[in-house]
């Protein structure tokens, strides 16, 4: 039977595998959407991108890319 007090968040984090895990400041973010395991169509370095971001496309995170502070970080709840 499934946990009913976890939030939309946390159910997604626990079925959803992603590609690649790593310490990256986004990935805390509640706009990124890390690549699904499996998954063929990024490239090799990219480990999500970002829906808040919209230029000109999402804004896709490379791995090595290094990133301090970002104004559309927010928190997952």
């Amino acid at each position: 039977m499934a946990d009913k007090t976890l939030s939309p968040v946390k159910f997604l984090e626990q079925i959803l595998e992603p590609e690649k895990k790593t310490d990256h400041i986004c990935w805390q973010c509640k706009y990124f959407k890390w690549v699904l395991k499996g998954s063929k169509l990024p490239p090799a370095d990219i480990i999500g991108w970002c829906k808040k971001i919209h230029w000109p496309f999402y804004w896709v995170v490379p791995e090595k890319y290094v990133i301090k502070e970002c104004y559309a970080y927010e928190p997952k709840e």
